[in-house]
């Protein structure tokens, strides 16, 4: 299919050929609004490149984000209302993606997720747009101090809980350990 051909979609609306995929562009029957969905071409491997097409890679990268809350709840790291993931936007790269307050890991889609700028206001997303402000807080921080992150994780896992309330260092007893070799620290 030639980059600039569009087809109907399957699952209904138009899909437009880009690098690694396809844009579904398709109205929302319960908000009517018109969303944009990336759909990857599995035929390919690797990433895929936007070049200056900041907005495809917005959609693309949302696509992904909502994957990866699905991942973590398959994984068991969702943990009622706790948690987060952010993803930063490479459209306006001061604000980030983010779970919306309530919605459990599993559920999340694309469209479900709301856009937050520095201030912590929702200025773009989903229909439920309640911030989790203690996801702002952590996480605005990181983007803030780091410019080369694109993404941050923040989990309540079992596994994880129950080391924390260990109250000291990991100790490296095998190999799986190892990556966090130097690279954790404890909250007093």
């Amino acid at each position: 299919m030639a980059p600039s051909a569009t087809h109907s979609g399957e699952e209904g609306g138009d899909l437009v050929a880009v690098s690694g995929g396809y844009m579904r562009t398709s109205v929302n029957p319960s908000t009517g609004a018109t969303e944009t969905v990336f759909v990857p071409d599995t035929s390919t491997s690797g990433p895929p490149s936007f070049g200056d097409d900041k907005h495809a890679e917005r959609a693309y990268l949302k696509h992904r984000l909502a994957l990866a809350f699905r991942v973590f709840a398959a994984h068991g790291f969702a943990e009622g209302i706790a948690g987060h993931i952010t993803l930063r936007d490479p459209v306006e790269p001061e604000s980030f993606w983010v779970n919306p307050f309530g919605m459990h890991f599993s559920l999340i889609k694309d469209s479900d997720l709301i856009r937050v700028d520095a201030a912590g206001k929702v200025v773009d997303g989903g229909k439920n747009r309640r911030l989790n402000y203690a996801a702002f807080a952590i996480h605005h921080a990181i983007h803030t101090a780091r410019p080369d992150v694109l993404c941050a994780a923040h989990a309540h896992s079992t596994h994880g809980r129950a080391f924390s309330a260990v109250g000291r260092a990991l100790d490296m007893l095998h190999q799986d350990a190892c990556i966090f070799h130097n690279d954790h620290v404890l909250y007093p």
